[in-house]
């Protein structure tokens, strides 16, 4: 049976982005981030490049050959965050634009979660109204920490208030490590998509619920990728020295970590095409809390069609997964509405 294909973490870039990131490569800042694009925009990764900035038939085409039927489209990590408040403002208005231009074009194929400087607070809210009021995007996405900052500090209180008022998810998507954090990476290329991203996003989605984020915006809602960057396999650990620290530690959260995490976060397959690990991790979340998604272009679609089409599922859970809780948490139409 074919299920409509909702692929939810989908990367594109735009000129602009990728020439203000040629300029902090050539300045010499050994930010790791900064460091891969300046190879990137050099010609080390001319195809993934390529196929970044294509945002039109060529896209499409690509979809076409893997049976997609959508992409839900943000601007690639680390977006907008290596920059200054105002330019990175500046850059997010002028990503949101091209991807609104980018879906008119072709409506029932591309949808768009929104680019946002979380380090200029009162901007990043202007634009999400913007963005998702008058250009139509479905949530926003953030690049996990921004210089080494995370969203359960105080500055970045407006930003999830109004995601929260706005009834939109925020897209927790990796970036490296802070310089900080990172020494213990570096030694053998662990600060990346290979282990780093995972433990410093997962980091930032644990600060969020220990800090009493979810207690205080309780309609919140959190996506995460790569099968929730390792939470669902630390939920009873979680729990058991939750309780344990709170004899000594004051708390901000009311409720258990799992508890916070099976009703405000929501997790996709991109790059985890593990059937056992998608089994397991519906086992502990709910087949309702799991979507579908590729990682294009740096993840094979062909590779994430087949997996999860292999998969001794019900053919429900295979509607959810592939499309339909997608429909429900981004607002896309559903199919009989959209045709």
């Amino acid at each position: 049976m074919r299920h409509r294909r909702i692929a939810a973490e989908e990367a594109f870039a735009t000129p602009e982005q990728l020439a203000a990131y040629r300029l902090l490569g050539e300045s010499g800042w050994r930010d790791p981030d900064v460091q891969f694009w300046k190879g990137a925009v050099a010609g080390a990764f001319d195809d993934i490049v390529a196929r970044l900035l294509d945002v039109g038939e060529g896209r499409v085409a690509a979809m076409d050959r893997h049976g997609i039927d959508v992409q839900i489209l943000s601007l690639t990590s680390p977006g907008v965050q290596l920059f200054a408040p105002a330019r990175a403002s500046e850059l997010a208005r002028a990503s949101n634009d091209l991807l609104a231009a980018a879906i008119a074009r072709h409506p029932t194929r591309f949808a768009g979660l929104a680019a946002v400087a979380p380090h200029d607070p009162a901007g990043a809210v202007r634009e999400m109204e913007r963005a998702i009021g008058s250009l139509g995007l479905k949530g926003i996405l953030i690049n996990s920490h921004t210089d080494g900052r995370y969203l359960d500090e105080a500055q970045f209180l407006p930003v999830l208030e109004a995601a929260e008022a706005m009834a939109v998810p925020v897209y927790l998507h990796p970036r490296s490590l802070p310089e900080a954090a990172a020494a213990g990476y570096g030694a053998h290329h662990l600060n990346g998509g290979i282990w780093g991203y995972a433990a410093e996003t997962g980091l930032h989605a644990v600060r969020l619920i220990m800090a009493g984020v979810f207690a205080r915006l309780p309609g919140l809602r959190i996506v995460l990728g790569h099968l929730g960057e390792g939470l669902p396999w630390w939920l009873y650990r979680l729990d058991y020295m939750y309780k344990l620290q709170s004899r000594r530690i004051p708390r901000g959260a009311n409720l258990l970590p799992s508890d916070y995490v099976r009703q405000n976060f929501w997790i996709t397959t991109s790059g985890m095409n593990d059937a056992d690990a998608v089994r397991f991790c519906i086992a502990k979340l709910g087949v309702e809390r799991v979507l579908w998604a590729v990682d294009y272009p740096y993840q094979e679609a062909g590779e994430a069609v087949s997996f999860l089409n292999a998969m001794d599922l019900p053919a429900a859970h295979k509607r959810a997964i592939f499309g339909a809780n997608a429909e429900r948490l981004f607002g896309i139409a559903a199919l009989e509405q959209a045709a």
